[in-house]
């Protein structure tokens, strides 16, 4: 409803220009358009459709006055009318014509990326055949249908019968064009910075009149983004330091592990009971683009329950991963069947994980499996233990106070300065002797907001006080990203802000 009444305030300001004579000063009818959908709706500016829009208009609008003054139509008006070909009367308008879906992607390209972390090149092919098919053909007859049925029924029913093959046309070209190849590329998303970047760039060709100005402004820009793209350079492929980002998923898992150099672990990807919401898609894949990850190495999942691989299908699928690991238990559900199935079609070497492998490193990082079993067939959770020089980190999964009893009675090393506390925090894990074994200095819980478990528990929480672990939640901090070189551990929080650094092994 919300655009469809902004449309119309907009199609209305620009017919009183009209009537006012006014209709050449097409930005002052676009501001005074934006500046009545703001007073109806005073938070509309923050919307996406909002932004979408008006970059779209605002952009055609100017490209096509700047294309009009490079190509102006009078520069063959000396012409004889014999020298006038069919093909020269014609060339402009339809360059002008095809420039406008050019225009609205470059005007809106940034921002669908910075919000989607997808761009589509399908639509200067779409564009110029569907709008017009639509606009000029299919509209119209929906406007007839409706003004027919009111005056009479049994006519209109002869415009349905028109409009129904139409729009099975329309509909079967929008699926072959979305069938295109680059209908739907993957891009890293730009932060502010990049997208003021962009846009900077973009407005300069379009405000700046001497070309001198224009080249010394983008290049100015470029410096700019050079600058930015060396940094990410660093962080993305030449990486010094071990960076872990435990994301808030709700009541689920999810880590993402940047080892030093390039390589990139997903370790879980949360999930949801009902499946009505995507983890996949709406968290971890938009937080790996930000990072400029496209592509993911490995993927651990650590328990066959839906908090922990319900989101991993979209990353199957779209971050073309190398290895799968898991433990030998399967989920017996038509979700875990579909993650399965995804795995099978992208032909991912799929790797059963115990405690009976050896520990496997990705330089200079080693990572050692601890749980399940190597003769376990149950619902053994996944241990990773990570060592990086001084500094370990265990992310215990799902373990419960059995397996933890395993682990203590096998004799396994599990003291690591940064704890994956198991079943976010439940009383049927974190036993005083496991707790008294790690002597975590960071205790992470990945809970969801006010969850229906009452998680985690206060008895839970006290244990690790008085290990003397400071305690991180992602339902009340947010995002918590942990960097080590090694030797020192730096730590900061998304949504609570907090942060501090803690040397492993000191007091």
């Amino acid at each position: 409803m919300v655009p469809t009444v902004r449309s119309a305030i907009m199609i209305g300001v620009y017919e009183v220009a009209v009537l006012l004579d006014r209709e050449e000063e097409l930005f002052s009818s676009l501001a005074l358009a934006a500046l009545l959908i703001a007073l109806f709706w005073p938070g509309v500016i923050m919307d996406i459709s909002f932004q979408l829009s008006f970059l779209a208009v605002l952009f055609i609008l100017w490209g096509l006055r700047k294309l009009q003054q490079w190509w102006p139509a009078e520069q063959r008006d000396g012409l004889l009318p014999q020298e006038r070909g069919w093909l020269r009367r014609r060339l402009r308008p339809m360059g002008l014509y095809l420039a406008v879906p050019v225009l609205a992607t470059i005007g809106t390209g940034p921002m669908i990326a910075h919000h989607f972390g997808h761009l589509s090149m399908a639509g200067f092919l779409a564009n110029p055949v569907v709008v017009p098919l639509i606009g000029f053909v299919v509209v119209p007859l929906g406007l007839l249908i409706g003004l027919f049925s009111l005056l009479s029924p049994s006519l209109a029913l002869i415009f349905v019968w028109l409009a129904e093959p139409l729009l099975s046309v329309v509909f079967r070209l929008v699926r072959f064009f979305s069938t295109l190849p680059g209908a739907n590329i993957a891009v890293p998303i730009p932060n502010f910075f990049e997208v003021t970047m962009l846009y900077l760039i973009i407005l300069s060709c379009l405000l700046l009149r001497r070309r001198a100005h224009v080249l010394l402004l983008i290049g100015g820009l470029l410096i700019l983004t050079a600058g930015e793209g060396a940094y990410w350079w660093r962080q993305r492929w030449n990486r010094k330091e071990l960076r872990v980002t435990h994301l808030s998923v709700g009541h689920g898992d999810a880590a993402v592990v940047e080892f030093p150099g390039s390589r990139v672990l997903l370790i879980d990807a949360g999930g949801t009971a009902t499946g009505e919401f995507d983890t996949g898609d709406s968290i971890v894949a938009p937080f790996l683009r930000s990072r400029k990850i496209l592509k993911v190495d490995y993927i651990l999942l650590t328990h066959p329950r839906v908090d922990h691989y319900g989101g991993m299908r979209t990353i199957v699928e779209e971050f073309a991963p190398l290895e799968f690991w898991s433990g030998r238990s399967p989920a017996r559900t038509l979700r875990f069947e579909d993650l399965d199935e995804a795995v099978e079609r992208s032909g991912i070497k799929r790797m059963v994980v115990s405690s009976a492998d050896p520990c496997r490193s990705i330089d200079p990082v080693t990572l050692c499996f601890l749980s399940p079993a190597g003769d376990n067939s149950g619902e053994s959770s996944v241990v990773l233990r990570l060592t990086f020089g001084r500094v370990n980190l265990l992310f215990a999964g799902d373990i419960e106070k059995r397996e933890e009893r395993f682990l203590l009675q096998a004799g396994a090393d599990l003291s690591s300065a940064v704890l994956k506390v198991p079943r976010h925090g439940s009383m049927t894990a974190s036993t005083e002797e496991f707790v008294a074994a790690v002597r975590p200095r960071l205790a992470i819980f990945s809970v969801g907001h006010r969850n229906r478990f009452g998680l985690p528990r206060k008895e839970v929480i006290a244990r690790y006080l008085e290990a003397g672990s400071e305690i991180l939640r992602t339902d009340q901090d947010g995002a918590i990203v942990i960097e080590t070189d090694g030797k020192k551990i730096r730590y900061r929080t998304y949504g609570s802000g907090k942060k501090g650094e803690v040397v492993p092994g000191a007091d």
